[in-house]
């Protein structure tokens, strides 16, 4: 699976800002995840119903202390093939996240929290490229190492579109085309992680 090149740059560019100065005053977590992508249905002019399919993604997000949790970026990556249309695409999400702390025993916590950014659509299926998105997450974790946690994390992310917005689509059956609508303003996907975090 191929990173689109503008998120990437923007990602590299962010984490070039803020890690000198998370180093400095905070230790710095990493932590890369895969996982699986649900997404809800959309549907052609005709209520012909459309989805993307639900595949795996990698994700990592790169983190810092601020009392009490932390602040930091969230990126993730899902190529995905539609079903009930002819090809694919990817969602590519690129998130300013915070997050609370607790800490249940000496070796088990747990977070919760929102993030906030775009998402990047690549797709032929997709009128608009770049959407405004935000999300919900929380998840525990267990301490393995006293620098390594492992994290599970299940994450909500809402795409806000126009639901008037429509976009040209082929039906596997012969050359025939369709609109795609969507139900509504919101086109959701929720994720479930697993990854190990580490500290410096």
């Amino acid at each position: 699976m191929k990173l689109p090149a503008s998120p990437c740059v923007l990602g590299c560019i962010i984490f070039a800002f803020v890690t000198p100065h998370a180093l400095a005053e905070q230790p710095i977590y990493i932590t890369p995840y895969i996982g699986y992508t649900f997404s809800n249905q959309i549907k052609d002019e005709n209520g012909i119903k459309i989805q993307p399919g639900n595949d795996p993604h990698f994700a990592m997000a790169v983190e810092t202390n601020v009392e009490p949790g932390r602040v930091g970026l969230f990126l993730s990556h899902q190529a995905t093939e539609m079903k009930g249309i002819e090809g694919d695409g990817s969602f590519t999400y690129l998130h300013f996240q915070s997050s609370l702390r607790y800490e249940a025993k000496t070796k088990l916590g747990a977070f919760f929290g929102a993030s906030l950014g775009a998402s990047f659509v690549d797709a032929d299926w997709s009128e608009n490229s770049v959407l405004f998105s935000g999300g919900l997450f929380g998840g525990a974790e267990y301490r393995v190492h006293k620098n390594a946690k492992i994290v599970f994390e299940g994450r909500w992310l809402a795409n806000f579109i126009d639901s008037h917005t429509t976009a040209i689509c082929h039906l596997p059956a012969g050359n025939q085309t369709c609109h795609i609508i969507v139900d509504s303003k919101i086109l959701s996907q929720v994720q479930t992680n697993i990854g190990v975090s580490f500290s410096f």
